[in-house]
């Protein structure tokens, strides 16, 4: 089932009521709330999933957004669970577990995480810098990223043994909710976890709840960046998939429409079961036409 994240309008839009309607708009009758959606959004949304009009494919912690937080500043992870910091990876355990208990509420098979970065202050933006003066491919450019990797890789050290905790945790209870976890490969060079992290987790939490998120447009960035070898985290953990966030990505600009950037389908593809959940996650810059191609554009290729 292809469903369409909140995002789309969340950030424009303070009724979850609305949103739903937009969404209902598009002929699409499933949708992914993200962590911009407040507890009176998350109100006005339950009459309609309670009614059958629409259903809720999966979560994306941290939800609901704490009313301390401006809707500005909402992201996935403003408690990290690899924090070396107890209280603070306790504190993003409670958040977790929270959002778990909106999954169950809503019906939700999967719950989508972010889990946290290193400090790197100014990395990405070198990577940028290179990929717009044409050098992410020449021996400079290589011998910077290798540097950039080098030290991410160093620095994620203590913060894998704080997930392993946090997942720990989040693994038991999944499992007792009948609700996967799925780690998102994300975009910077600085988030957590890497290639080899993703490795790690897998192999400590094989057969679990705890799975694999694909998002499309983070990948096809890393790879744009000469961070990763193009599909490299399909190949090795697309047996674990549980769903993908599909969006445009133009060489490092992502969340357009699908379809209208550089993003590969046909390797994901191939590992799409029919329960994998398959959620659209552009922005509102993508407009209601453009939307509406993308969704065209993903029957065509098989992929909703």
């Amino acid at each position: 089932m292809l469903g369409i994240s909140s995002a789309w309008r969340s950030e424009i839009l303070d009724s979850g009521g609305q949103i739903v309607e937009e969404i209902l708009s598009l002929g699409v009758r499933a949708m992914e709330l993200e962590y911009r959606m407040t507890r009176p959004m998350l109100r006005e949304i339950e009459p309609f999933v309670k009614g059958g009009q629409i259903s809720v494919t999966s979560l994306h912690n941290i939800l609901p957004l704490p009313g301390w937080i401006p809707k500005r500043m909402a992201n996935g992870e403003f408690v990290s669970l690899s924090s070396p910091d107890e209280k603070e990876r306790k504190s993003a355990l409670r958040y977790a577990l929270g959002t778990m208990n909106w999954a169950e509420k809503f019906g939700a098979r999967a719950i989508v995480l972010h889990m946290g970065k290193v400090s790197m202050g100014g990395a990405m933006e070198l990577l940028i810098d290179l990929y717009d003066e044409g050098k992410t491919e020449s021996e400079e450019g290589r011998d910077l990223i290798a540097g950039l990797v080098a030290t991410r890789s160093r620095l994620g050290k203590p913060l894998l043994e704080a997930a392993l905790k946090s997942l720990g945790v989040l693994a038991k209870e999944g499992e007792k909710g009948g609700i996967f976890w799925g780690i998102e490969n994300r975009y910077k060079i600085q988030d957590f976890p890497n290639f080899e992290e993703f490795k790690a987790i897998f192999r400590e939490f094989s057969g679990s709840s705890i799975r694999y998120w694909h998002d499309m447009g983070h990948a096809t960035t890393q790879e744009n960046l000469g961070l990763l070898p193009r599909g490299i985290l399909l190949d090795h953990f697309g047996e674990i998939l549980v769903g993908a966030h599909l969006h445009g990505c133009r060489g490092y600009e992502d969340h357009y429409a699908p379809g209208t950037g550089e993003e590969d389908y046909s390797l994901l593809k191939k590992y799409l079961k029919p329960e994998t959940i398959r959620v659209v996650e552009t922005h509102h810059r993508a407009t209601r036409e453009e939307l509406l191609r993308g969704l065209s554009f993903l029957k065509d290729r098989g992929i909703a």
